[in-house]
């Protein structure tokens, strides 16, 4: 029985993507690039909240490298604000360190409200990283640093998933769709590790309420790609800050498992005094 009249469109074929071709020239061009590393550095801080985390990726440089004009860039996610604070504070507002805030918003066309994009965003954050990778030496740069990796997983990359999904804020999620938020994430993080600089990613505990412990907010596996961790705390009774080397592949002895105070104050004044604290 003829259906008259009915037409029903075909669905449009999804072209296959093809792969590139690369010329002689091109694979000359890699080989000529050079094998050496310039950068030893990628190194996880994490700890509580204002335990001199940021302080100390932004106290990365030796005096010479300072006086050299080295570039630290910093890519803050945290809403505190704190890598410029640090950095009026502690640096007396240092035109060598630049941070640099990638989050966008867009006016939504109907209700006339400003919301959070977090494509734009993440879209944002992957082109300056590339910018970075093709210029970090015409840029005179020592070190990038990414203040709130937690904050891009579960903040800008899981919430950009529920939009799609239409997930509500506080419910389930597959493990189909969690794949989605791991490819944004790792998407920016894989394009982090292979810029040839110092690398330092901050991020916080949170509270794994299974085992009554304190782990890492970021993904279980992303310390595999580390080169170095160091973890961070305050000694709550001698308001000291304290910085431990719990991982390092660089052989080196004098630093892996040892504690570094940070930051203490004058018994007397009060006044904060900085110690530092170097990989």
């Amino acid at each position: 029985m003829a259906l008259g009249g009915l037409i029903i469109p075909l669905a449009k074929k999804q072209e296959e993507p093809t792969a590139p071709t690369f010329s002689t020239k091109d694979i000359e061009s890699w080989i000529t690039e050079g094998n050496s590393v310039n950068s030893e550095i990628c190194a996880l801080y994490v700890g509580l909240p204002k335990t001199t985390k940021t302080g100390c990726s932004l106290d990365c440089r030796t005096p010479e490298e300072i006086a050299d004009g080295k570039k630290i860039w910093v890519l803050e996610l945290n809403s505190d604000n704190g890598s410029k604070i640090n950095k009026k504070v502690f640096w007396k507002d240092d035109p060598s360190i630049i941070v640099i805030d990638p989050r966008e918003f867009s006016v939504d066309e109907i209700t006339g409200d400003w919301n959070f994009d977090y494509i734009r965003t993440m879209a944002k954050i992957k082109a300056f990283l590339m910018y970075l990778k093709q210029n970090y030496k015409r840029l005179n740069t020592k070190a990038i640093v990414v203040d709130g990796i937690d904050v891009l997983l579960s903040e800008i990359c899981e919430n950009q998933l529920r939009m799609e999904k239409n997930l509500d804020a506080a419910g389930g999620v597959m493990m189909s769709f969690w794949k989605i938020r791991n490819k944004y994430f790792y998407d920016i993080m894989n394009m982090l590790f292979t810029i040839d600089c110092d690398k330092y990613l901050i991020t916080h505990y949170k509270e794994d309420f299974d085992n009554k412990k304190l782990i890492y907010s970021v993904q279980k596996d992303l310390p595999d790609k580390l080169h170095n961790i160091v973890e961070f705390r305050k000694d709550e009774k001698t308001n000291k800050f304290y910085a431990k080397v719990v991982a390092d592949r660089r052989d080196r002895p004098d630093l892996l498992g040892k504690e570094f105070c940070t930051m203490e104050s004058d018994p007397v004044t009060g006044k904060k005094i900085w110690h530092g604290f170097k990989l």
